[in-house]
């Protein structure tokens, strides 16, 4: 259950109570054939080193939010990195990029793609960079495992805030909720999660918009991202940018910009936390 439209929202049990509800579950059980698709730009000097970049394309409705508008700002990375290699241009290390399928299934495509290549990935893969809904209203929303967060920091103070003129993404995320927050990726509902949690693959994941309260009903449509998630689309292009500048920098820096300053206070608070309530 989401709250949001309109309708109040109660959180508890179903019983007991006077009430008899009759509940029957159609399912069509069969198999079907998933399939996942890549494109991959080889590196010139470690191409065995991978950055990855993926968002599913299956939805259970329309999908203008799921997943479509992060389908959209992939095939735009992937249209602006083909314009980069006409020019000459080629990344240091490889650039994959995902379509995955059967997400909506509990993250199918990238699971079987992850444990097909365990050992690949975890010898050779730099880092996973994630977009599922792109955009579902206003404001950054980010996570990612704490030697990416000065990075991901960085990045946006390149990038024009969509809804601010003449302010950075990184300027109005700033000052949004009491200042930058990224959240950390204990969460397994969207395709980092093999990479993280099953391979131990550093993980970024970008969103526009806290909540959408029409998520995976009819109401998630072309219709609403016009009207009210994204009219003039100035957030996907935000995402979009931020999503390829990641990647050029994790393909592209001599040195890898992983700053485990950050990783090692956030296992010092970890600790400290176990300890006070343990």
């Amino acid at each position: 259950w989401r709250a949001g439209l309109g309708l109040e929202g109660h959180a508890g049990g179903v019983g007991p109570g006077p009430t008899l509800v009759n509940f029957t579950y159609q399912e069509d059980r069969k198999m079907a054939t998933i399939k996942d698709i890549f494109a991959v730009i080889k590196g010139r000097e470690e191409p065995d080193r991978y950055v990855i970049l993926g968002n599913h394309r299956d939805a259970w409705t329309y999908g203008a939010v799921d997943p479509n508008s992060g389908t959209a700002a992939l095939l735009d990375v992937a249209r602006r990195l083909g314009i980069m290699l006409r020019s000459g241009w080629t990344p240091r290390r490889t650039i994959i990029l995902c379509s995955w399928d059967a997400e909506e299934f509990g993250m199918i495509g990238s699971t079987e793609w992850v444990e097909e290549n365990l050992g690949d990935l975890q010898s050779k893969a730099v880092a996973y960079l994630n977009v599922d809904c792109a955009v579902q209203g206003m404001g950054l929303f980010a996570g990612s495992t704490p030697q990416l967060d000065k990075l991901l920091i960085d990045v946006t103070r390149q990038v024009k805030d969509p809804d601010v003129e003449g302010k950075t993404v990184h300027d109005t995320w700033s000052t949004m909720n009491g200042g930058i927050n990224i959240e950390r990726l204990a969460r397994t509902d969207s395709d980092f999660a093999p990479f993280l949690h099953h391979a131990g693959i550093p993980c970024v994941d970008l969103y526009y918009g806290k909540e959408f309260p029409g998520y995976h009903t009819a109401l998630d449509s072309y219709i609403w991202m016009e009207k009210h998630g994204d009219p003039l689309f100035l957030r996907h292009l935000a995402i979009t940018e931020i999503w390829g500048l990641l990647a050029l920098r994790l393909a592209n820096d001599l040195v890898l910009p992983f700053d485990y300053h950050t990783y090692a206070s956030q296992l010092q608070r970890s600790i400290q936390m176990y300890l006070l309530t343990g």
